[in-house]
């Protein structure tokens, strides 16, 4: 079984990951990965209603876009076939976080992609290009040059005040389908996972709300429609949602986003 499956949801050419032992921790795009369990922190009642959980959705949902990464992978094989490449296309989640046009997803998510297409709720669909990328948080951004009025920002919440029994909800495109939202509680907060490099991320936030592949890249929000996380790993024995949902917390988020628009800038500044 390999470890770190960087490889995007829903694969057109390329096979998902079969059912892993139980108690294997996956990408939220289906591929296998272990994880580590630390210490459940704090606790609270969570006070959000089903109608509240509609309100945020309809507040925040515009600002989630479905990612389609297409990159090329060897096809193997033997004789007049052998080592020719085929086309890969896969899918994945983020979400707008400024007016300028900078979308945050997974690293996991735009591995090795050639090209990387944005879909937004509106249908409107805009190539983007990678900012830049960190492989030992799992996180990236990416740029889309589109109207301003496609671009909802969503803002990157605290996440160090989120406590297990929080309502958490959940938007993204699992199995392709967009714009869906899932919601549940915060399980457990102050989980270990590992990154695609090997790296150990800490303060991951666990859920129960629904997370399937598909939903990589895309955010965990708050009852005030704060981005809490953003969604990157299913811990599961079927590569399904088993109730096992894991985000990387916002607070490693904005750290990672802010050094990749800085170095970005930088870059810029000196060409």
């Amino acid at each position: 079984m390999s470890r770190w499956k960087k490889v995007a949801p829903l694969a057109a050419v390329a096979a998902l990951a079969g059912g892993a032992g139980a108690g294997i921790a996956a990408f939220a795009d289906g591929s296998s990965a272990p994880a580590a369990v630390a210490v459940v922190t704090g606790a609270r009642t969570a006070a959000a209603t089903e109608s509240s959980i509609g309100a945020v959705y309809r507040r925040t949902a515009a600002g989630v876009v479905e990612i389609v990464a297409t990159g090329s992978s060897s096809a193997g094989g033997c004789g007049p076939f052998a080592d020719r490449s085929a086309q890969t296309e896969s899918e994945g989640s983020g979400f707008v976080i400024d007016k300028a046009g900078d979308i945050v997803t997974n690293a996991h998510v735009i591995d090795g992609a050639t090209s990387v297409a944005v879909r937004f709720s509106s249908g409107k669909t805009a190539r983007a290009t990678v900012v830049g990328s960190d492989d030992s948080t799992d996180i990236a951004v990416l740029h889309v040059a589109v109207d301003q009025s496609e671009l909802t920002p969503l803002t990157l919440d605290d996440s160090a005040s989120v406590e297990a029994g929080d309502t958490v909800i959940a938007i993204g495109s699992p199995f392709g389908l967009e714009n869906s939202v899932t919601a549940g509680i915060a399980s457990a907060v102050g989980r270990r996972i590992e990154a695609p490099n090997g790296a150990t991320i800490t303060g991951a936030i666990q859920t129960d709300a629904a997370i399937n592949p598909g939903n990589s890249g895309g955010p965990l929000l708050d009852a005030t429609g704060g981005v809490i996380g953003v969604n990157a790993q299913i811990r599961s024995s079927s590569n399904g949602n088993e109730g096992v949902g894991l985000a990387i917390p916002s607070d490693t988020v904005k750290t990672v986003v802010g050094r990749i628009l800085a170095g970005a800038a930088l870059g810029q500044a000196g060409s």
